[in-house]
């Protein structure tokens, strides 16, 4: 997986600004919720299945090049999962990512309130990972940190609203790398969905 994290940091270096483009720079942080799914997850356990809720926060560079288009490199925290829904207990899978996106980004308006739309793909970084189940009062939690592959490529889609200098966006995450390291009795690939609502402030 070396590789893949050499990858994702030459595609930051290289997006970063030069100090003759410094004006073009700006910076900011976001923190949201996001609504996280392994949508045949419940084929393989055998349960029902819903979206587990968790937290979304970390940074982001706009570097503009012309026009309204603009390339965004962001690293932010996620926790991603599923949860487990059975009659009298429940369970939740939370694995938790250092997410690196690298996005195209155009914004299109003019004044304090503009719109934007933003694509590009995300370099994944598995944090840890867990097992959680609670039934008849007794809770226990397992290290699954083995079991799920360390490294994600994704791709992600949005949109959003800047009003000066605050700002409000949705995004959409497909993962694209199966998350089960040990899949040779799988029939399926485990690949994770994401849905995030995000508030932030450009400095």
């Amino acid at each position: 997986m070396r590789h893949r994290g050499l990858l994702a940091l030459g595609l930051v270096v290289f997006l970063m600004p030069t100090s003759s483009a410094a004006q073009s720079v700006t910076g900011g942080a976001k923190a949201g919720v996001v609504f996280a799914d392994v949508p045949n997850f419940g084929d393989l356990s055998e349960s029902s299945t819903s979206m587990r809720t968790g937290l979304i926060a970390g940074g982001f560079l706009t570097w503009g090049i012309s026009g309204g288009f603009a390339i965004q490199p962001e690293a932010l925290y996620t926790q991603k999962g599923v949860k487990l829904d059975e009659p009298g207990a429940s369970a939740s899978v939370e694995v938790s990512y250092l997410d690196v996106p690298v996005l195209a980004r155009y914004t299109f308006g003019k004044g304090a309130t503009r719109g934007y739309v933003f694509g590009g793909p995300s370099f994944n970084f598995k944090l840890d990972a867990k097992a959680k189940s609670s039934f008849e009062g007794q809770d226990e939690e397992e290290d699954i940190g083995e079991d799920v592959e360390s490294f994600e490529f994704a791709l992600v889609v949005g949109a959003g609203v800047e009003f000066g200098h605050f700002l409000v966006e949705g995004r959409f995450a497909e993962g694209l790398t199966n998350l089960a390291r040990d899949d040779e009795d799988l029939e399926e690939s485990l690949k994770s969905r994401t849905f995030a609502i995000l508030a932030g402030i450009r400095f």
